[in-house]
């Protein structure tokens, strides 16, 4: 078996497109977003194409523009691809890894089609060819909660998430200690003490404001803090971990395996976040996992995607042993239910891996064609 065609499909679509006016709180739903506004959803479609005709199905992360990802895998990886066997991932993903500096996420998703490849060929699940499931069901928090004009309209979002039966949410902050806290506030008590109520800063803040601010924020049961300074300040993210009562989260952002270590090295973090269509698809994803397993540290993957990467992390998540809890975003996102034909199986306040072999999903060409932006 080789493979024999590569193909990498940039999808992107437009809130202006499918909404016409964008309200605010999609455009600049979190700190990140202040200077450079999100304008709408994208993702890269992986194909990889056997000269028997099997098909295997990866996503790669869309964000900043899926353009420039996609034109990395159809220029740079697919010359290394053509012709090799998908069943020697792991030699690929090291070949690949040689130029990941360029952009770890083009990796991520010829991985996870590699990966799928191989569970169609062996006819299997992947949490099966990854090592079996340690867990049935994957548990998720919903998020995000966005920058909302007041602490009520915050709660009110909440409700909503928890209506739809989450156990677990996630609420942006880094507006300021003041109005962070009234909005906290306002969550707890709408939500009850039971839920997960779990915060992320994307880098808003100093140390010593985020020390101010987490002292603050465990008196509320805060479950986690997100990303309280930027993500590659390991030594301010360790300062903060030292000085504080509630568990650091970090590496959404990351997508090397030694951005991990470094952070793992520099005692950062509690919990790691990658994200399984940037850190280098399911071979990267359960390198770092092994490595926070090391150290003691869980693994709480980032769930920002189309429908083939949530997929991906689910059957990632379910074979973890150091697996704490996974990011299913709900940010409105046109791609997200509809880019492939099966349901993302959500029920009960929890996912679970599907059992078709490899991802066991097969794309929506309708919304292949709706959104390619090449």
């Amino acid at each position: 078996m080789k493979i024999s065609k590569v193909e990498a499909i940039p999808l992107f679509a437009s809130f202006a497109d499918v909404l016409g006016d964008v309200p605010s709180e999609l455009s600049h739903p979190a700190f990140g977003m202040r200077v450079n506004p999100l304008l709408g959803q994208g993702a890269v479609i992986v194909r990889l194409t056997t000269d028997d005709g099997l098909v295997g199905i990866g996503e790669a992360m869309g964000r900043p523009g899926p353009r420039g990802t996609a034109a990395y895998i159809n220029d740079v990886l697919a010359p290394m691809l053509l012709g090799a066997d998908p069943r020697h991932h792991h030699a690929l993903w090291t070949a690949m890894v040689e130029e990941i500096r360029f952009a770890p996420m083009g990796v991520s998703g010829v991985d996870i089609a590699l990966w799928d490849l191989c569970g169609k060929f062996y006819d299997d699940s992947l949490p099966n060819l990854l090592g079996g499931p340690t867990c049935e069901t994957v548990e998720p928090y919903a998020s995000p909660i966005p920058y909302l004009p007041t602490p009520d309209k915050t709660a009110e979002k909440a409700g909503e998430f928890l209506s739809a039966g989450f156990r677990a949410v996630k609420l942006k902050i880094g507006r300021g200690l003041i109005t962070d806290i009234a909005h906290v506030e306002a969550v707890r008590a709408a939500v009850g003490p039971a839920i997960k109520l779990l915060v992320d800063a994307n880098g808003a803040y100093t140390v010593s404001q985020s020390i101010a601010l987490a002292k603050d924020l465990v008196k509320h049961n805060v479950y986690w803090l997100e990303e309280p300074v930027h993500p590659e300040y390991a030594d301010d993210l360790a300062r903060i971990r030292r000085r504080v009562d509630l568990p650091i989260a970090s590496g959404e952002w990351l997508g090397s395996v030694y951005q991990f270590r470094d952070l793992l090295k520099a005692e950062a973090v509690d919990v790691l976040m990658p994200n399984i269509t940037r850190c280098g698809g399911f071979t990267g994803m359960l390198k770092i996992a092994d490595l926070a397993s090391m150290e003691n540290v869980k693994v709480a993957p980032h769930g920002v995607g189309a429908g083939v990467g949530i997929v991906a992390a689910i059957a990632a998540c379910a074979v973890m042993p150091n697996f704490l809890i996974y990011e299913y975003n709900q940010l409105f996102n046109p791609l997200r239910h509809t880019v492939m034909r099966e349901a993302i199986p959500f029920h009960d306040g929890v996912l679970k891996p599907l059992d078709g072999p490899g991802l066991g999903i097969s794309l929506n060409e309708e919304t292949i064609a709706r959104y390619r932006v090449d």
